[in-house]
């Protein structure tokens, strides 16, 4: 039996209903405890507004009785799911039509709901999806995304015996909701969840969970393509409310362009400025204007709406455009060229200035690896390249893919990169990040799309040590206005930690378990090994 909490607008008479669809445990959802908690959004505030809201907790989790099955989205779900939406299609509150809410989770059962086109299901709106289990959730090219499967299965796994009757909840919601204990809470749990992980009591269920997918499951294949959304994305043919934020590089941010490129129903985007504080709640009012105008025909200006809105980071605004990329951008490709020495400055430059071979060297240093720290002085952990100041304001905004001509001293590597803007006074901000596991580096040419480079992910291909080879892969999607007299800075080495955002970044950012041996990396520079990195620029290119 599937257990859910039911949120009812006051007003009598049948209209379309709303589902959160989850494992997280339902009771916590309205206290105002950190994220997962929160994900399915202010459920009092849609109901608020004439939506019945049916929180539900999938098989074995929360007050749902049932075995929690090892794999997320497996056939077992999607029983659960088309017998929930038709349950609640055929209630007397609602009249037929279904749709759906939240993000993270909840917007990826949104988007597995859809493209299997369940019947009664009327219109989406995912915020923060993930449309690959394997490339966007638990593996990121190749790398395991340690610092997310563990906090994820620890922290929602010890929660699912948590029972709170309704009036705690919500008092609870008052309590923990307001601004000053929201912030205490939020560096509470920064400082606590790296020891709680290895502490708190997990269930065996969610244990086994992690075992599948971090030890059983290293690679791309039928139980990630069954279970992702991905396969079925051209199958949606329901309007589509597609939402994200810049922040979201760790899980959310490609599922949002690759919902775009590949739906075929009537589709609607935005991109917020960063925020890593439960970002959903931030957009309710958009969510109650798009199902008003979709579901109950209200004639509020939505449909006036441009197709894409993207806040632009820099210039601390929104801008609208018909498509994405955007139209009337070109690209901009910046060539990695190397310093006079070692110690000399590399640049990047519209044109490759080496006609001859040259090179720069990092240390790549596995996580856990103890070493004398006076090893710092003498190696670098990361080659840095850097551009001339901008003559003028540059708008970037689209894609980014880095081309990197490199080799390694082991059988395998991790390469790790980081693009910022730089201020005249060396302040530096992150606008972008990627990353990719060497071995994974074959392009899967039929998967990827204008804003991805996609890998394929099925057959690693082995490395030979110190013998050159080529990395092609994707950034994140950013847009950044950088303003007249600021400089790109992009780095590149191998430690997601050292390359990570600074928190007060506002980024939703996860590590990768890598790299996977002590290695010298190299990278090459040349007319005939270029390295470089592209991106798109809306107007004219500074040089």
């Amino acid at each position: 039996m599937l257990i859910g909490d039911l949120y009812r607008p006051v007003t009598d008479g049948a209209r379309p209903a709303l589902l959160g669809w989850s494992p997280y445990n339902k009771d916590l959802m309205p206290t105002g405890a950190p994220a997962p908690f929160n994900e399915p959004g202010d459920v009092t505030y849609l109901a608020a507004c004439g939506y019945p809201v049916v929180v539900v907790n999938a098989r074995g989790t929360g007050r749902s009785s049932g075995a929690l099955p090892e794999e997320m989205f497996g056939a077992s779900e999607l029983a659960d799911l088309q017998a929930t939406i038709d349950w609640i299609a055929h209630r007397p509150w609602c009249d037929g039509r279904v749709a759906m809410t939240g993000m993270s989770y909840f917007s990826i059962s949104q988007l597995f709901a859809a493209g299997h086109r369940i019947p009664g299901l009327a219109a989406i709106a995912p915020f923060g999806s993930a449309t690959d289990l394997y490339r966007m959730m638990i593996y990121h090219n190749g790398a395991l995304t340690s610092g997310f499967m563990g906090r994820y299965i620890a922290v929602n796994g010890a929660v699912q015996r948590v029972r709170l009757r309704p009036a705690v909840r919500h008092a609870l919601g008052y309590v923990i909701g307001t601004r000053p204990l929201q912030a205490l809470v939020r560096s509470r749990m920064t400082r606590m969840l790296p020891r709680a992980v290895r502490r708190l009591p997990v269930p065996e269920p969610w244990l086994r969970r992690w075992a599948l997918y971090a030890l059983d499951e290293p690679f791309d294949g039928p139980l990630y393509r069954d279970g992702s959304a991905w396969p079925r994305l051209p199958q949606i043919e329901i309007p589509v409310l597609i939402g994200t934020e810049w922040s979201m590089v760790g899980l959310h941010l490609f599922g949002a362009f690759d919902v775009w490129h590949s739906v075929a129903g009537p589709k609607r985007m935005f991109v917020g400025p960063r925020w890593n504080h439960w970002p959903y709640l931030r957009y309710q009012e958009e969510i109650v204007a798009y199902y008003d105008h979709v579901l109950r025909g209200v004639d509020n200006g939505y449909d006036a709406l441009p197709a894409v809105r993207y806040w632009l980071h820099g210039a601390e605004r929104w801008e609208s455009a018909d498509d994405w990329p955007v139209p009337d951008t070109r690209p901009w490709n910046l060539h990695l060229v190397a310093g006079a020495d070692e110690n000399g400055s590399n640049r990047l430059t519209a044109q490759d200035e080496d006609q001859v071979r040259t090179t720069r060297s990092w240390a790549a240093i596995p996580p856990g690896v103890e070493y004398p720290g006076a090893f710092d002085r003498l190696a670098q952990h990361e080659v840095r390249y850097e551009s001339p100041p901008a003559p003028h304001d540059v708008h970037l905004v689209g894609p980014a893919h880095l081309t990197l001509r490199m080799a390694t001293t082991a059988m395998d590597t991790h390469v790790q990169v980081r693009l910022s803007d730089v201020a005249p006074d060396d302040t530096a901000t992150t606008i972008s990040v990627g990353w990719l596991l060497a071995s994974h580096r074959t392009v899967d040419e039929n998967r990827s799309t204008p804003t991805e480079i996609v890998h394929d992910h099925t057959r690693p291909v082995p490395v030979e040590p110190s013998r050159p080879f080529t990395v092609r892969f994707s950034l994140t999607p950013f847009a950044q206005l950088l303003r007249r007299g600021h400089r790109l800075l992009l780095e590149i080495g191998s430690d997601p930690r050292r390359l990570a955002p600074r928190d007060d970044e506002r980024y939703m950012y996860f590590e990768m378990a890598g790299p996977p041996y002590a290695a010298r990396n190299t990278v090459f520079h040349g007319a005939e090994e270029p390295s470089r990195i592209e991106l798109t620029v809306k107007g004219p290119v500074p040089w």
